[in-house]
């Protein structure tokens, strides 16, 4: 596992377990917004290129950060901004060298049950995402970037710790078409990726 993801997760896990035992006199009543920390395990599918056989990646990690609104009139439901980094993740073919990467910046819908302790969520995405390309082989190499239409769908349960911290465990599926040049003519590649993700909350 790359090292700095295992630093992170130490650090969440860190965060969690101090917070977890500070005394009740530290809490106050939360607002409606929150921010938070995040990051987990990519494990993606084949990039699918319009034409030519799909090209098979290796799992990978990912770090982010959110900002997020509880809506106080309704409160199962919530509205986030998310930045995600998807490190590279290697091409795993024979004979063939390279990886994919990307940044994504998506608005989230959220729909989360605001009772009790143990809050189920589930939600969609819409943003954009910057996806880099490398690859090399035999038949020639690639070195490509674009920036698409991204989306995401989210499911998850968050834990409250206290009234101002809380700590989320989640499935995330992203998806982004992008265009790249390839042999000078412009390629569609769709790439895909599920990912288990763990998070720290700040709310205010």
């Amino acid at each position: 596992m790359n090292r700095t993801f295992s630093c992170v997760l130490v650090l969440v896990l860190s965060g969690i377990l101090f917070f977890s035992s500070a005394p009740a006199t530290m809490a106050a009543e939360a607002g409606p917004f929150y921010v938070g920390v995040f990051g987990g395990w990519v494990m993606p599918k084949d990039l699918e290129p319009e034409d030519g056989d799909d090209i098979a990646l290796k799992d990978s990690w990912a770090l982010g950060a959110k900002v997020g609104y509880i809506i106080p009139q309704v409160r199962w439901l919530a509205v986030e901004l998310d930045y995600a980094y998807l490190a590279k993740q290697d091409v795993d073919e024979p004979g063939a060298d390279g990886d994919f990467k990307a940044s994504n910046l998506m608005v989230n819908l959220i729909f989360r049950y605001p009772e009790g302790k143990i809050r189920p969520y589930i939600g969609g995405g819409l943003g954009w995402s910057w996806g880099s390309f490398k690859a090399s082989s035999a038949a020639g190499s690639i070195d490509e970037s674009d920036n698409a239409l991204a989306w995401q769908l989210l499911a998850g349960v968050n834990f409250e710790i206290t009234p101002q911290w809380s700590a989320d465990l989640g499935y995330r599926y992203f998806s982004s078409k992008y265009t790249i040049n390839s042999g000078g003519d412009d390629v569609d590649v769709t790439a895909k990726n599920h990912m288990i993700l763990i998070g720290v909350n700040f709310h205010f």
